[in-house]
């Protein structure tokens, strides 16, 4: 029986008896004095128990001080940020800065912080690298448990991983991770290789192998402190990395080379452009070396591109490799492609790309007019404005040898604003002469849509010219109508809005939708080429063309053809109900001062084309 109640009973049980023999209670105010009694006493026993309780307590904290204090593994309270609370002396002998994260690192060589990257919910386990105060890193396993979810606390317990295990662990380290620079090592590189052939699709086919090797000119730079390769190797991949971007994916590939592996979607229709210019960038290495680290060297890179110079991942690192030793036999800083043909076309690009630059500044490019013809009317009822660059080495080059160099390069924006700068100017011309014919067509690249001022571009030049914008027509490639974002279908919008003709180039080569066709403020279709040419020869081909061509008349839009060759080409798209037809059959492009020599003898062009 608890003591509480034993007294109780006790001092109970004699005034119960005295009552039921008396019969009557004058024994109440005894009762009241023995139940103060019996309260006090209570009171006394629970203070002494309190007492006992909280001296255990205390001496169960003094034993876990004690066990912290001379604990040879590595404790601390951490907050809800991490952020260090107490340190037992094994720990804070350590480090010396415990006013923030302590410095727990992922890798050993690695400059990202553990435990601000956790998100943790009750504990975590695993190893870590921690930065001591002497600037080494130690190896260890730690802990993290919650304490107490209020206020949030956590415990963190560290033990050094014993010398073995720090082996092992630093040699599997040292597989993935070269440890002077921190770069993937060579047998990753290998597996990479492996991947990328497997996630080869027939859309994305392509990637490309670089090895990067660095040659040290002997000299006096050798006298110079920390002037040597090797200490400089970790600062040229470093500089290596940001000439190339955050998605190349490089590598440590012998004593003096670097890998560099360039992805598939880097790697599209121009891969050997795309390469060579990268590739060239990365021999300005050369002169970060000499301005920056104070090392002379050269750079000399090989080149392999798959699958064209091997499918298998020995066989193109052989293939750069063997390419690299042919850029060291040439001497200097150079590069070579393991494909000679690639290689031949390295320095032609580079020309062009310099020439193309410079043929902004001098106004070498020239507007051609290709017109259109409605069959309706027997008449021209518009042009394609088409641009020409007159190459003062090359002669003329047309836009398809130099619009994808453009489009790479960022100077597409350029061009597709000079061509409509170039259309106003003409078509003031026009109007004063008296020989304006409808609208002028132009081609716009989705870039330059995408540009934040190209509505203001287009609405000051026409406010310059005095112009108004239903005087032109925009043909717009499909990839736009497949932009979901609102950026795109606001601009359309308001290029709808302002007055603009909207027109889909290439309609039924790609995947344009319903929705699409529907979603946007169109006004034409275009049709491609591929189903024009040949038609009069394919019923199939003539069965897709007049399908295209009603379901435009379903969505309330007009169909332009080009690329028409003959006559019957143009009676067939004249039956199928396509009434502006445009091609080689009725006239090329031609430079704006022989159009009017065309228009004089406009009715001779068309009126034989359709009985």
């Amino acid at each position: 029986m608890p003591l509480s109640r034993w007294l109780l009973c006790s001092a109970l049980l004699p005034l119960t008896a005295s009552a039921a023999a008396s019969g009557s209670f004058s024994w109440l105010p005894q009762l009241t004095i023995a139940v103060l009694s019996l309260i006090t006493a209570l009171l006394l026993l629970h203070i002494l128990q309190l007492r006992k309780r909280s001296h255990k307590l205390l001496q169960q904290q003094q034993k876990v001080q004690r066990f912290l204090q001379q604990a040879t593994d590595y404790v601390a309270v951490l907050d809800a940020r991490l952020n260090p609370v107490y340190v037992n002396p094994s720990l804070s002998a350590l480090v010396s800065d415990v006013s923030g994260p302590l410095a727990f690192y992922l890798e050993q060589h690695s400059q990202q912080l553990l435990l601000p990257q956790l998100e943790l919910a009750d504990n975590w386990q695993g190893d870590a690298w921690l930065q001591t105060t002497d600037g080494d890193r130690l190896a260890l396993s730690i802990s993290l448990t919650r304490l107490a979810e209020t206020p949030r606390q956590y415990l963190l317990l560290g033990r050094a991983i014993d010398s073995l295990t720090q082996r092992q662990q630093q040699a599997a380290q040292n597989y993935i991770r070269d440890p002077q620079t921190g770069l993937l090592s060579r047998a990753v590189l290998t597996e990479y290789l492996q991947s990328f052939i497997q996630l080869s699709t027939a859309s994305q086919p392509k990637f490309a192998l670089l090895l990067v090797k660095f040659s040290q000119l002997l000299g006096a730079d050798i006298a110079k402190p920390g002037a040597t390769l090797q200490h400089s190797l970790a600062d040229l991949s470093h500089a290596m990395q940001q000439l190339a971007g955050p998605e190349y994916i490089l590598a440590r590939y012998s004593n003096d080379t670097l890998a560099l592996l360039v992805p598939h979607h880097l790697c599209q229709q121009q891969a050997g452009i795309d390469v060579n210019r990268l590739a060239h960038k990365l021999l300005s290495l050369t002169d970060i070396a000499r301005s920056k680290l104070n090392v002379s060297l050269h750079t000399q890179i090989g080149i392999s591109l798959y699958p064209l110079d091997a499918q298998h991942p020995a066989e193109l690192i052989f293939a750069a490799s063997t390419a690299l030793q042919q850029a060291v036999r040439l001497g200097h800083s150079n590069l070579v492609f393991a494909n000679s043909r690639l290689q031949q076309r390295g320095p032609e690009y580079l020309a062009l790309e310099s020439e193309l630059n410079n043929a902004l500044s001098n106004d070498e490019f020239e507007l051609y007019y290709q017109p259109r013809f409605s069959i309706g009317s027997n008449r021209i009822i518009g042009y394609e404005a088409l641009l020409r660059w007159h190459n003062p080495r090359r002669g003329i080059i047309l836009p398809q040898h130099f619009l994808a160099l453009a489009d790479e390069t960022g100077l597409l924006i350029q061009l597709d604003r000079l061509v409509f700068q170039k259309s106003c100017e003409q078509l003031l011309q026009w109007q004063h002469t008296g020989v304006s014919r409808g609208r002028i067509s132009l081609n716009v690249a989705t870039l330059s849509v995408r540009q934040h001022d190209f509505i203001a571009y287009l609405t000051t030049q026409l406010r310059h010219s005095g112009l108004t914008a239903e005087h032109f027509e925009l043909e717009l490639p499909e990839d736009i109508l497949l932009d979901d974002s609102s950026q795109v279908a606001d601009c359309l919008q308001q290029l709808h809005t302002l007055g603009f003709h909207l027109t889909l180039d290439n309609f039924g080569a790609g995947v344009s939708s319903l929705a699409a066709l529907r979603k946007h403020p169109l006004h034409n279709l275009k049709i491609a080429p591929e189903y024009i040419k040949g038609m009069e020869n394919n019923e199939q081909q003539r069965n897709i063309t007049a399908s295209l061509i009603r379901l435009a008349s379903y969505l309330q839009l007009d169909v332009i053809a080009s690329g028409i060759e003959n006559e019957m080409q143009a009676y067939l798209l004249h039956v199928m109900g396509c009434d502006i037809l445009q091609g080689h059959l009725f006239s090329k492009a031609l430079p704006a001062t022989e159009i009017p020599l065309l228009l004089a003898k406009e009715n001779k062009l068309v009126r034989k084309q359709v009985s």
